[in-house]
């Protein structure tokens, strides 16, 4: 994450459209698992991220099965970072979709 933002903020074209898969997985999770919460997406030159809440750790784990199946769009990659567990059983988690390939 540190490495991502680095890259410093980004208002790059190719980041409105980022935003899309985001929410589309976002809206994929809600629909086939349970609900969560997402923070708004902020995009920098190597990706736009945003962290997710799942109630517990049984929903997160199944958002995290069904990551690698999603269809979110082409030319860009999308994955999950390692999970925050919080005490009172919430799990946050960050979403990335890293710049298109095709953008220089």
């Amino acid at each position: 994450m540190a490495e991502l933002m680095a890259t410093g903020e980004s208002h790059e074209p190719w980041t409105a459209h980022a935003r899309d898969p985001l929410a589309r997985w976002q809206a994929q999770v809600e629909s086939d698992v349970l609900p969560v919460t997402a923070a708004p997406a902020r995009c920098f030159a190597a990706g736009c991220v945003t962290r997710v809440t799942f109630p517990d750790d049984a929903s997160f784990q199944e958002a995290f099965r069904r990551t690698a199946d999603l269809q979110l769009g082409e030319g860009s990659a999308h994955m999950q970072l390692p999970p925050e567990h919080r005490a009172s059983g919430e799990v946050v988690a960050a979403w990335l979709v890293l710049r298109p390939a095709s953008v220089p």
